[in-house]
């Protein structure tokens, strides 16, 4: 028999838009762009088929209908929560201060009923120096914290099918202007029947909801719809170790196609000054706009490798490229951490991306609360 849950879940995607195609570069709302969780970042970010963690909310909805209840006796309920921590300070120095970037997660598994969850993004945008017709600074003014509240549900339909929902609630501050704006994601996981080698497909559909504006509705931001695509392989597994392999790819789906008239001007313009014109179709590939944002050049990619020794002690190592990023050394597209769990609680601890002269650092807790 098909469940309720199932049912909902299949209704609610009956009437979602259909997806809508293209590239990055066009979106406001970025604060859905920064993902979550330590351990997410140390593994590339390819976290959309993971799942039993409670960040895995903001990659794939689905990966919460696996929350663990090993440690819950007869009658209890367990919820896990999370808190997250990055900040910009260090890596860009004086004009870092106030930008940080933390969130606050919870979920709790419901038994037969499924899982529901929530989390509290915030994004600190520092301050802005305020003078006059001199260099003199009259007073330092906030830009204000960005927020997006999500509100999360998902459950098993079949042993090897799990599928979710997100409902966000966004609201952008710019100084003294702000705008609000509401988004749905979906997301499914599915385990490959692979005996050998235990294999998740995951797929999520993020952010789709109406543009955000300021001022002018007419001049509404496109929220940073993506699409998610990702593996989640265990290659290996006894009772000590367990090493797993994690793959993504990401495309930026927030478009469907450019307004003609100003793709005409912008070919005026660019063919005034080029010896070899470019046609409309070879602009639209180098934008990534509809089927075109599917293009390798224009995919984020995302690999890592996640070693368990026991359940104490974790250490991973991941890699990520962004379309249109070229940073100046290898070893940038890196990122690596260590967790380490004890009884009902774990600490991670990640390095990411270079800016300046320092490394980001990322730190997460997370804790299981049996009531």
């Amino acid at each position: 028999m098909i469940r309720f849950s199932t049912l909902l879940f299949l209704g609610l995607v009956s009437f979602l838009p259909p997806t809508v195609l293209a590239g990055p570069g066009r979106t406001g709302a970025q604060i859905l762009n920064l993902g979550g969780g330590a351990r997410a970042r140390a593994l590339g970010d390819a976290f959309s088929a993971m799942s039993g963690d409670v960040t895995t909310s903001l990659w794939n909805p689905s990966g919460l209908a696996d929350m663990p209840q090993s440690k819950v006796r007869s009658g209890q309920k367990a919820a896990q929560a999370s808190m997250f921590y990055t900040d910009y300070s260090g890596p860009f120095g004086e004009a870092g201060e106030g930008l940080y970037y933390t969130f606050l997660s919870g979920a709790m598994p419901l038994g037969n009923v499924g899982t529901i969850g929530a989390t509290l993004q915030m994004q600190g945008q520092g301050t802005i120096a305020v003078t006059t017709d001199s260099p003199d600074v009259l007073r330092e003014e906030s830009l204000g914290t960005n927020f997006a509240l999500t509100f999360s549900y998902a459950d098993r339909i079949t042993e090897t099918l799990a599928a979710g929902i997100n409902g966000k609630v966004i609201r952008m501050v710019l100084g003294r202007e702000s705008g609000s704006s509401y988004a749905v994601d979906l997301g499914v996981q599915y385990l490959l029947p692979f005996n050998v080698i235990p294999t998740t497909v995951g797929a999520a559909i993020q952010n789709v909801g109406p543009g955000i504006s300021f001022i002018d509705e007419n001049q509404a931001d496109a929220l940073p719809r993506l699409l998610r695509l990702g593996t989640s392989m265990s290659l290996y597994r006894d009772r000590y170790n367990h090493i797993r392999l994690v793959s993504g790819i990401t495309a930026y789906i927030d478009k469907l196609a450019e307004n003609e008239e100003e793709l005409t001007v912008d070919l005026e313009r660019l063919n005034a000054e080029r010896a070899e014109k470019l046609t409309r179709e070879q602009l639209l590939s180098d934008r990534g706009v509809g089927i075109r944002a599917f293009e390798w050049r224009h995919l984020q990619k995302n690999l890592g490798v996640e070693y368990w020794l026991g359940n104490l002690l974790a250490l991973r190592v991941g890699y990520k490229t962004e379309p249109g990023i070229n940073l100046p050394d290898l070893a940038d597209y890196f990122t690596y951490g260590i967790g380490v769990s004890v009884y009902l609680f774990k600490l991670d601890l990640t390095y990411g991306p270079r800016f300046g002269p320092s490394r980001e650092r990322l730190i997460e807790a997370t804790g299981v609360f049996v009531f």
